[in-house]
């Protein structure tokens, strides 16, 4: 779907969920290659910065939850072109921060870009505050009973940070490089932009490493505990085996075609017998609950 808008020193044309018309459009009124299509269409393009004949090409990734995914919490590829007076934003899906952005008709093409950049960067951090939430409540939940939804829950959360760290290093390689362009950073906006916009991707930085260390190590708790409880019930299950090879010693014995003690009364082995299993049965639950009580 194009949506064109036309501002006083350049027109924008916003390219959103496109399909195989728009593309052809791409191609024969804005003349964009076969290959830069190419790697629009690729879910997988990473941040980079590219000058062809007639255009320029950045490619940023911004965060964004699809659930039609493995991986609920990831990031996209958003393609900005630009030449001469125009600006071509294309996107596979929809980038709601694109809507955010205020079309101010004194704004130069550079900082348009710039300031799309900085709101991607704004963006990492409000979506990592949703993911640590997120794993506070898996957490809390996991504190009250071990379950696998909620493992699955931090492995996703996990997936999501390695994903996020990677958009991130990526958009600060091309803001790297657009301010090595000469004549791109050229006025006081655009180099305050472009601060903001380092600011905000070395804070998304930073998060993302302090996040992961504190799920690295709420995990290595849990697994810790899971640890600990897998060898209680192999410690119980042990017990009970050595008290029940008792009575099954006993009995094998007493069925056996030869003389035992006590053999000739009649009440008084079984009631020996049952006496010795309920003094046993009554000493493993005592411990169990000893044990449980620590």
């Amino acid at each position: 779907m194009f949506v064109t808008e036309k501002l006083k020193t350049f027109s924008w044309v916003n390219v959103g969920n496109p399909d195989h018309a728009d593309f052809e459009r791409l191609q024969t009124e804005f003349k964009i290659d076969e290959d830069t299509i190419s790697d629009i269409l690729d879910p997988d393009e990473q941040p980079r910065f590219e000058v062809e004949d007639d255009y320029k090409v950045i490619i940023v990734r911004f965060p964004i939850v699809n659930r039609e995914t493995d991986t609920l919490w990831h990031t996209e590829p958003l393609s900005i072109i630009y030449s001469g007076g125009r600006v071509i934003t294309v996107c596979r899906k929809r980038c709601d921060i694109l809507d955010k952005m205020k079309k101010d008709e004194k704004t130069t093409r550079e900082e348009f870009i710039l300031n799309i950049i900085y709101h991607i960067a704004e963006s990492y951090l409000r979506f990592l505050k949703q993911l640590n939430r997120r794993v506070l409540e898996s957490k809390k939940a996991l504190q009250e009973r071990i379950r696998k939804k909620e493992l699955m829950d931090l492995l996703e959360v996990e997936n999501s940070y390695t994903l996020y760290m990677a958009g991130i290093k990526g958009n600060v390689a091309v803001l790297d490089k657009l301010e090595k362009v000469r004549g791109f950073v050229k006025t006081d906006d655009a180099t305050e932009l472009a601060e903001d916009a380092r600011i905000e991707l070395s804070q998304a930085t930073e998060v993302v490493t302090s996040y992961s260390k504190m799920l690295k190590s709420i995990k290595e708790t849990f697994e810790s505990v899971i640890n600990m409880d897998s060898n209680t019930y192999i410690n119980r299950l042990t017990m009970w085996n050595i008290i029940l090879m008792a009575p099954t010693v006993i009995v094998g014995f007493y069925g056996m075609n030869m003389k035992l003690p006590l053999a000739e009364y009649d009440q008084t082995a079984i009631i020996i017998f049952v006496l010795i299993m309920a003094l046993l049965v009554g000493y493993a639950m005592f411990a169990a609950m000893c044990r449980r009580i620590v």
